[in-house]
């Protein structure tokens, strides 16, 4: 059965979708077959994929969370190691119009359950929020990683998190566990992304990766090309960190 590993924090702007691409290409990198689900309605990591997603009218994401259609028929192959469940615009009305339903959080578990024992790892990037669609990633996950921006203001966000997380862990998915935090957008030499760094392992200890992911133009325009880091520029200091990431991954599985 595979690992799946939610990509989760309610923050925007904290490097979901980058974690969720590069982390899965380097650990495709590693042999793994990885699956990545575009949980978000925004859909950046279908487009960082280079696939553009279908504004046609054809099914989506969003019907196979209701039963309409079937996993395996949506999926994309972007590279050898690695599928796609696309995202797309009509996951924001899927939250509405299963608002009252009772098993409204069931979706993405039903969705996944037919295609998952094909893969070694599924991630899913989830929305920067902590609604319904992200409580169906956690509902659906075996796992939760989370990547935190090295800012004091990101840092204040992470007991909401987390209290979402034991509230599905309670009432959802007992088997639920965190993965691990892994730091992103650090400044460089900046000391306060230095010093947050340090206060988020004091806090966390050992759920905290050693990699870390420092802010560089590299990742913009490798996803404006529609590929990973390790694709666009695979010596440098970013690809080097996912795939220490991955490595990281790969021991605590």
């Amino acid at each position: 059965m595979a690992r799946v590993i939610a990509v989760a924090n309610q923050k925007g702007g904290v490097g979901k979708s980058t974690t969720t691409q590069n982390l899965g290409f380097a650990l495709a990198e590693r042999g793994r077959r990885v699956l990545l689900v575009d949980l978000d309605p925004q859909a950046a990591l279908t487009v960082m994929c280079g696939v553009m997603p279908d504004r046609n009218g054809g099914p989506t994401l969003a019907d196979c969370m209701v039963g309409r259609t079937k996993a395996g028929d949506l999926l994309q192959r972007p590279r050898p190691q690695v599928w796609l469940l696309p995202g797309t615009l009509e996951l924001a009305a899927h939250e509405v119009s299963v608002v009252a339903a009772k098993d409204r959080h069931e979706g993405l578990r039903r969705a996944l359950r037919s295609v998952h024992d094909s893969f070694d790892v599924v991630l899913v990037d989830s929305p920067p929020n902590l609604g319904l669609l992200t409580v169906n990633a956690l509902t659906a996950a075996t796992e939760v990683l989370v990547p935190l921006q090295l800012d004091f203001l990101a840092l204040r966000g992470m007991q909401a998190l987390f209290q979402t997380i034991d509230r599905v862990r309670d009432v959802h998915n007992p088997k639920l566990k965190v993965l691990g935090i892994v730091g992103t957008m650090h400044r460089g030499r900046a000391l306060h992304s230095d010093e947050v760094l340090a206060r988020v392992r004091d806090h966390f200890g050992s759920l905290v990766f050693d990699a870390v992911i420092r802010t560089s133009v590299r990742f913009p325009e490798a996803s404006s090309g529609g590929v990973s880091i390790l694709e666009y520029e695979p010596r440098s200091p970013g690809a080097a960190a996912y795939r220490q990431l991955a490595e990281e991954v790969d021991a605590r599985g």
